[in-house]
């Protein structure tokens, strides 16, 4: 037999999605992702596209809602933030999140708010990136991947 053959890692299968992009199928476990949303619609949105690219969600209403899915999930390394939630802002809990022991979480706050200050203010207080409402599918995916690729590298050197 070929010795690249012999090498190669078996084919990761692959599916299209209706918007005809490539999706991988994965036999790990799909990465959770955190959604803390008020808006119902928006929230929902945010889900459907999760599942379509292969993250698990968990859905918050709340900050403290969100907070409470962060301290019962030990596993979860990504999360989507309204900056403007009922109870604990997203803001709020970037810094719980940011001054507690445990897993690192990638944080995306995702905002109507689209000042440079705001922007800036989001970022000195403990989150990974920002994404402003509205925003596209894809540079959300994106932005995910990136996240997920730093955690992925960070559990595989530790």
């Amino acid at each position: 037999m070929d010795e690249d053959k012999k090498n190669k890692e078996p084919a990761t299968p692959e599916k299209s999605d209706t918007t005809g992009e490539k999706v991988t199928i994965s036999s790990h476990p799909p990465p959770m992702v955190l959604v803390a949303e008020d808006n119902n619609v928006v929230r929902r949105g945010l889900t459907n596209f999760l599942n379509k690219w292969g993250y698990e969600p968990i859905e918050a209403e709340t900050g403290d809602e969100a907070m409470a899915a962060i301290e019962a999930n030990p596993d979860l390394r990504l999360a989507i933030l309204d900056w403007n939630l009922p109870g604990l802002s997203g803001m709020q809990i970037c810094q719980r999140v940011r001054t507690r022991p445990g897993n690192y979480i990638y944080i995306i706050m995702f905002s109507a708010r689209k000042s440079a200050q705001e922007q800036i203010m989001a970022l000195d207080g403990g989150a990974d990136d920002y994404l402003t409402k509205p925003s596209k599918p894809s540079i959300l995916r994106a932005r995910l991947g990136v996240g997920r690729r730093i955690i992925e590298t960070a559990i595989n050197k530790s």
